[in-house]
């Protein structure tokens, strides 16, 4: 990864390891990591209960995540969806998250720089009282310049139609880059060759107007996830590769989908100085074929030079 930050020799390095019971509302997990430094690592796990039950309880867990004293959150997303497994807990292996199996494992090495303060927290929307058990690694070192924070965007849209665009990211001010994308998709009737991709993805930085040229475009969702005519293909597969991935595609007798896609531009950085954005647009599928809506839900990673947003 292309670096973010600079930083002096002299790094000291410190892993630490707790346990704690959520009952519920909102629990510091970590509290209060003075800095400057970087968590390099972050893994989090509970007992497993079964496939629904922890499938439900990855998605009541919300994650939140502090830097430098700011009172929002710049990370407010699911467990399930920010380690990459919002439709089904499974094993995941790519550049920032992996996971070994489905028993509710989540484990992240995305850098997240700070200069002051780091704090952890998570919300239980639950009614169930967990035993957590997790683990921070920080490199405590000093900043030779401001450091970029990690954000992540998390937005879901039900019952999506064919007409309709939505906002993957939208429109940011400030200074950053533009990380990845995790797209977990519930899609009704989508027929034989899959019509419900055809829409194009548009990335626009430091744009001063609607009217300017977008800085990326890529007309199907198949060319943006780092591959291309899913509409021939036989059979459709998962594939993992460490930046571009579909992880997951289940299709059941009456024609609904649940698929995960990930792409994280790492090699082809997306940087920007003023304000940047990431939209879906709406299906314009050939032949005009009734597909059906969708549920849609979204995680946009990205660095900001400031701690909140």
């Amino acid at each position: 990864m292309e670096p973010i930050f600079n930083y002096k020799a002299n790094a000291q390095f410190k892993g630490i390891w707790e346990s704690k019971i959520v009952k519920g509302q909102t629990t510091e997990i970590f509290s209060e990591i003075h800095g400057p430094g970087i968590v390099q690592h972050f893994w989090l796990t509970t007992f497993p209960v079964n496939r629904e039950v922890d499938l439900a309880l990855a998605n009541d867990l919300v994650l939140n995540i502090y830097w430098d004293h700011c009172d929002h959150p710049a990370v407010s997303v699911p467990l399930a969806d920010f380690f990459c497994q919002p439709l089904k807990l499974q094993l995941i292996n790519n550049h920032f998250f992996r996971s070994t199996n489905d028993q509710l494992l989540f484990t992240t090495t995305i850098p997240m720089p700070f200069l002051e303060m780091a704090r952890f927290e998570l919300i239980n929307q639950s009614e169930r009282e967990i035993e957590l058990f997790f683990g921070i690694d920080v490199e405590f070192k000093t900043l030779i310049r401001e450091a970029m924070y990690l954000h992540a965007h998390w937005q879901k849209t039900n019952d999506l139609q064919t007409g309709q665009s939505f906002n993957i990211l939208p429109s940011i001010t400030g200074m950053g880059r533009y990380l990845g994308t995790h797209m977990a998709v519930q899609q009704n009737n989508v027929l034989k060759n899959w019509p419900w991709y055809t829409r194009p993805i548009t990335v626009r930085l430091d744009a001063k107007s609607a009217e300017d040229l977008p800085s990326l475009y890529i007309k199907t969702i198949d060319d943006f996830f780092g591959s291309g005519w899913w509409d021939r293909e036989v059979p459709h597969n998962t594939y993992m590769f460490p930046h571009v991935g579909r992880s997951l595609i289940e299709l059941d007798d009456n024609d609904h989908l649940s698929t995960v896609m990930y792409r994280y531009h790492v090699q082809e950085a997306l940087w920007f100085h003023e304000s940047i954005s990431v939209e879906i647009g709406f299906n314009w599928n050939w032949g005009n074929q009734q597909i059906g809506k969708g549920d849609w839900a979204t995680t946009a990673f990205f660095y900001l030079r400031a701690p909140g947003h």
